[in-house]
C-alpha cells in the first residue's frame, strides 16, 4: 500500500522563528531573533515603500534614488564617514529597493550591534539629501541604467513587465524610465522621504548573537523619538484581467535569443500562490525539471531555462524563460508551450510533487543558516503577511498540495489564450508570436587518509539537518594546453550524461527528488563534484558521486550539445564590457603561462574537442592522490569515513598532477590596448602581474583588495564621490597556483574615460609610493575578519573551502590559520608589496570603449 502524500511529508518541518515583536509608541515595529551560533548580527531597516508607491512620480525610480541618497551624508556624517564608520566596526552594508520595500542592512560583528543601529538610524532619519550630491548621484544612476540597457536579461525583464501589465505600477522598472527620471527634483526626492520614511511605515529586524532586551533598548534609544506622522497607504489600481495574447520583441546586439512566456497571476496572499510556486519549480528549477529535460537535454534547443512566480500583494507574474541560438527560437517557443500544455492536462506525478516539497524545505533550511538569511526571511514574511511564522504556514500549504491542485492551478492561470510572449535577440522585431545548537565556525575538522591514498576531511555541524559533500580533483587550466582549453569544463558536463547504471534523467532527478542538489563543474584548478542534501540522504549522495567519478559513460550524442552551450557561455561573456576588459588584461599579463586561458577555453578550442580528450582528462585527473573528499554538516565523522571508503574503494591510484606544482614565467611586457564594443558604457582595467596563492605576499595583496574595493575606499571616494566620474570602481586580487594578477577597474561615461583613467592611475601610483594609511589598514582588517566569519555560516561554503585549501597544497587548516596570518601583515609589508607590484611602468591597461 502506498503512503499518502501527507504522511510521507509529516517529518518535514523548519525550526520555529523564535523571534519577539515589539511595537514602540511611535508605531515602529521591532523584531529580534537571538541566534548565538556565531558572534555575528544582521541589522535591517525595512521601509514599506518601493517603486509601487511613487504615486504621481510612478516610473521615475524615486524610491531607488532615495536608497542611493541615504548613503550620501546626514546632518552629522558625510558619505565617507558613513562607509568608513561601518567598515571600522567590521560591518558590511548594503541596501536594495524592490517593488514594495526598501531595505537597508548591515551584517557584521554582534558586539557592534548598537553602532550599526546608530548609523542606520542616522541615515533613515537625518539624511541631508544635498542638491549637489543628488545631481552627482543621479548621474551615477544614469550609468546604472546604461549598464541595464547593455544587459539582455534586464532588457527582457523590463519588457515582460510592460507587456503583462497595463494599469498596475508593476509594469514599470524599479530603477525607473530615463525620461521620467530626468525630470525629478530635489523637492520630489525630499517629499518621498517625508511621506514614506516614518516610523509607522517601517520596521526593524535584528537577527544574531544579541540579547533581546539590550537590543530593544538600543532601538528605543536611537529610534524611539522618531516622530510618528500621519500616513495613508498608497491605493494601487486593479490590473484588468488579460483578455488575449500579447507580444513584444526587441532587437539586441547579441548572438543569442531570449524567449519569455508570462501570465498574470493573483497576489502573494492568494490560496493558489503555493501551487504556483511548486508549479514553477516543477517546470523550470533544476536539471530534472520538465523544461530542462525536454528542451535542453532531449531536444538540445535551450542553453538554460527558468520558471518563477513573483507577486506583489495585489497581483503578480508567472514567467517561463529560456535562451537559445537564434535559429532555434521558433522551435523553442513551440516546445515551451508543449511542456506547459502537458502540465495543464495531467499535472505532476506523485514523485515530482514530493521532490518539490523536499526542495522547498531544503531552501528554507539553507536560508536559516546565516543571520542575514534569518533576518531577510522574517522581514519578508512580516511585510507580506504580518506574521512571524509565515515560512511555516507557507510550508504547510505546500505540503498539503496534491497533484490535482497543482494541475488545476495551471489550468486556471496558464491559459494559452492569455499569454504574453517576449523575444530579445538579434533580428527579432517583427517576429510573430507563437534553529538548533551547533556552530559551523567551530566545528572540529577531522582529516583522514584512506587506505587507497584518498584524503577525506569531515566537519561535524549539527546546527541544521543538512549535509554538503564535495569531491575535488586537480585539473583545469594548468592541466590543459592551448589546443585543449576548456576540456575540463566539457568533461565535467559530460559526466552528467550518464554512467553504466544511471542515465542522464536519473542523474538529474535522483537528488532533486529528495530536495537535494547535485553539481558537477570545473574551475581554473579543479574538477568539482558536489551534493547538498538533507540529513539521512548522504549515503545515496555518496553513491551517486562515486558512480559519476568511477563509471562515466560519456555518450557521444551528448558532446555536441555540451560544446554548444559552453560556446554560448563564451559568447555571452563578450557582451559584458568589464569581463571583456578583464579577459584581455589576463591574456597579456599571463602570456607564456597557462592562466592566459580561462576555464571556459575559447570558441575554437571547444569546437575542436573530441570525446577522447574528455576521457584523457578524466583518466589523468580522477585518481587517489590527485583528489580530496570533504563532508560538512550534520554527520558523524566515523560513519562518513566508512561510507566514503566503501564508495571510493575502486578509485584508480594515481599521482598528483605535476602541472600544478610549477611556477611559470610570463613573457609579455606592460602596455595599453583598446577594445571596441557596441555598448553605451566605457570600462578601464589596469592590471598588474603579482604572485600565486602559495606566496606570502598574497596576504598583503588581499588587504589591499579589501581596502580598495568597498564604498569607504580611496578609489570610491575620489573617483566616484568627489569627481562623479564612475558608476563602479574597485579592485580585484586574483591568485592562482604559481601565478597571480591584481586588477583595478572603473566603469564610466565614454566622455569621461580619459579623465577616469588618469585619476585611477594617480590613485594607483600613490598606493605604489606610499602604501595604505593606518586607518585604511585597520578598516580592511576588520572588514576582512567580518567576511571571514560570514563565509563560515553554511555547510557548502565550508566544504568547498576545506577542499580548496587542501588540494591546492595550503593545508586543510589554512582557513583557521588565516586570522593570525592577516594580523601579522604590517604597514611596511603592505608598502613593500604595493611598491613591488604596482606603478605606471608595470601596468597592463585595457580600455573598452563604444565602437
Amino acid at each position: 500500500m502506498k503512503k499518502s502524500l501527507a504522511s510521507s511529508r509529516s517529518h518535514l518541518s523548519i525550526p520555529a522563528p523564535d523571534a519577539s515583536i515589539t511595537t514602540l509608541p511611535n508605531g515602529l515595529e521591532v523584531i529580534i531573533r537571538e541566534d548565538h551560533a556565531h558572534p555575528l548580527v544582521s541589522v535591517q531597516v525595512w521601509i514599506k515603500a518601493g517603486s509601487l508607491h511613487e504615486e504621481q512620480h510612478t516610473g521615475a525610480g524615486i524610491a531607488h534614488c532615495v536608497e542611493h541618497m541615504l548613503f550620501k551624508g546626514t546632518e552629522k556624517r558625510d558619505a565617507a564617514q558613513i562607509s568608513q564608520g561601518i567598515q571600522a566596526l567590521g560591518g558590511y552594508v548594503n541596501a536594495y529597493t524592490s517593488f514594495n520595500r526598501t531595505v537597508y542592512w548591515i551584517d557584521g560583528l554582534s558586539e557592534n550591534t548598537e553602532g550599526y543601529l546608530d548609523i542606520l538610524a542616522d541615515m533613515v532619519r537625518h539624511s541631508k539629501l544635498d542638491a549637489d550630491e543628488l545631481a552627482r548621484e543621479m548621474d551615477v544612476i544614469r550609468r546604472e541604467m546604461a549598464m541595464g540597457n547593455d544587459d539582455p536579461g534586464d532588457v527582457m525583464q523590463h519588457i515582460v513587465q510592460a507587456t503583462a501589465f497595463r494599469q498596475h505600477p508593476l509594469r514599470h522598472p524599479i530603477i525607473g524610465h530615463r525620461e521620467v527620471f530626468d525630470q525629478i527634483t530635489r523637492a520630489d526626492v525630499h517629499g518621498f522621504v517625508q511621506r514614506h520614511y516614518v516610523p509607522n511605515n517601517a520596521f526593524i529586524v535584528i537577527a544574531g548573537a544579541v540579547d533581546t532586551k539590550a537590543a530593544l533598548e538600543s532601538v528605543t534609544r536611537l529610534l524611539g523619538d522618531w516622530q510618528r506622522r500621519a500616513f495613508e497607504p498608497v491605493l494601487l489600481p486593479d490590473e484588468p484581467r488579460q483578455p488575449g495574447t500579447r507580444h513584444a520583441a526587441k532587437n539586441f546586439a547579441t548572438d543569442l535569443t531570449r524567449v519569455a512566456l508570462s501570465w498574470q497571476v493573483p497576489g502573494e496572499s492568494h490560496p493558489d500562490k503555493p501551487a504556483l510556486d511548486v508549479l514553477a519549480f516543477l517546470l523550470g528549477s533544476g536539471r530534472s525539471s520538465r523544461l530542462y529535460q525536454e528542451l535542453r537535454e532531449k531536444r538540445a534547443l535551450a542553453h538554460w531555462v527558468y520558471a518563477g512566480a513573483w507577486c506583489a500583494a495585489e497581483c503578480g507574474l508567472f514567467s517561463v524563460e529560456a535562451e537559445c541560438n537564434p535559429a532555434d527560437a521558433a522551435k523553442l517557443r513551440e516546445g515551451m508551450h508543449e511542456v506547459i500544455g502537458r502540465m495543464r492536462t495531467s499535472g505532476p506525478g506523485r514523485a515530482e510533487l514530493e521532490k518539490a516539497v523536499r526542495a522547498t524545505v531544503s531552501a528554507q533550511m539553507r536560508t536559516l543558516s546565516s543571520v542575514k538569511g534569518q533576518a531577510g526571511s522574517i522581514g519578508s514574511g512580516w511585510l507580506l503577511t504580518g506574521t512571524l511564522d509565515y515560512p511555516g504556514q507557507f510550508l504547510a500549504a505546500v505540503s498539503a498540495l496534491t497533484p490535482e491542485a497543482v494541475r488545476d492551478a495551471a489550468r486556471r492561470h496558464l491559459l494559452p489564450e492569455c499569454v504574453s510572449t517576449v523575444l530579445v535577440g538579434p533580428d527579432v522585431e517583427g517576429t510573430k508570436a507563437a534553529s538548533t545548537g551547533g556552530d559551523s565556525a567551530r566545528a572540529a575538522i577531522q582529516p583522514f587518509k584512506l587506505k587507497n591514498g584518498l584524503t577525506l576531511l569531515v566537519g561535524e555541524n549539527p546546527r541544521l539537518p543538512l549535509v554538503s559533500l564535495r569531491a575535488n580533483f586537480l585539473a583545469g587550466v594548468p592541466a590543459e594546453t592551448d589546443l585543449s582549453a576548456g576540456v575540463t569544463q566539457i568533461a565535467a558536463q559530460m559526466m552528467l550524461k550518464g554512467t553504466k547504471k544511471r542515465d542522464a534523467a536519473r542523474i538529474a532527478s535522483e537528488l532533486e527528488n529528495l530536495g537535494g542538489h547535485l553539481s558537477c563543474t570545473a574551475d581554473a584548478h579543479r574538477f568539482i563534484l558536489g551534493a547538498d542534501v538533507l540529513r539521512g540522504d548522504e549515503a545515496g549522495a555518496l553513491d551517486l558521486l562515486a558512480d559519476l567519478i568511477l563509471n562515466p559513460s560519456l555518450p557521444q550524442p551528448g558532446l555536441a550539445d555540451v560544446k554548444k552551450r559552453q560556446i554560448a557561455n563564451i559568447i555571452e561573456e563578450k557582451e559584458d564590457p568589464l569581463t571583456v576588459a578583464m579577459r584581455k588584461a589576463r591574456r597579456e599579463i599571463f602570456a607564456g603561462q597557462p592562466f592566459h586561458r580561462t576555464a571556459l577555453g575559447n570558441e575554437q578550442t571547444v569546437a575542436n574537442l573530441k570525446l577522447s580528450d574528455c576521457r584523457d582528462m578524466i583518466r589523468a585527473s580522477l585518481a587517489t592522490h590527485n583528489g580530496v573528499i570533504s563532508v560538512f554538516g550534520d554527520v558523524k565523522a566515523a560513519e562518513i569515513k566508512k561510507q566514503v571508503e566503501k564508495a571510493f574503494l575502486k578509485l584508480p591510484k594515481g599521482p598528483r598532477h605535476s602541472t600544478h606544482s610549477r611556477t611559470w614565467h610570463a613573457s609579455a611586457k606592460p602596455g595599453a590596448w583598446t577594445e571596441r564594443l557596441d555598448k553605451e558604457q566605457a570600462v578601464i582595467v589596469v592590471g598588474f602581474r603579482t604572485v600565486g596563492l602559495e606566496d606570502p605576499d598574497v596576504h598583503a595583496l588581499s588587504l589591499i583588495d579589501e581596502a580598495c574595493s568597498d564604498m569607504g575606499s580611496r578609489l570610491f571616494n575620489r573617483i566616484r564621490e568627489e569627481l562623479g566620474l564612475a558608476y563602479h570602481v574597485g579592485a580585484q586580487n586574483f591568485a592562482a597556483m604559481g601565478a597571480g594578477a591584481f586588477y583595478f577597474y572603473v566603469g564610466t561615461d565614454p566622455k569621461k574615460a580619459k579623465l577616469a583613467e588618469k585619476e585611477l592611475m594617480a590613485q594607483i601610483d600613490d598606493l605604489a609610493a606610499s602604501g595604505l594609511h593606518a586607518g585604511e589598514i585597520d578598516r580592511a582588517r576588520v572588514t576582512w575578519r567580518s567576511s571571514w566569519l560570514r563565509a563560515q555560516q553554511g555547510n557548502p561554503g565550508m566544504a568547498d573551502t576545506l577542499a580548496w585549501n587542501e588540494i591546492n597544497g595550503l593545508g586543510w587548516d589554512h582557513f583557521q590559520k588565516l586570522p593570525a596570518i592577516m594580523a601579522d601583515v604590517t604597514t611596511k609589508d603592505i608598502q613593500r608589496v604595493a611598491a613591488r607590484y604596482f606603478g605606471a611602468k608595470k601596468a597592463f591597461i585595457v580600455r573598452v570603449l563604444p565602437g
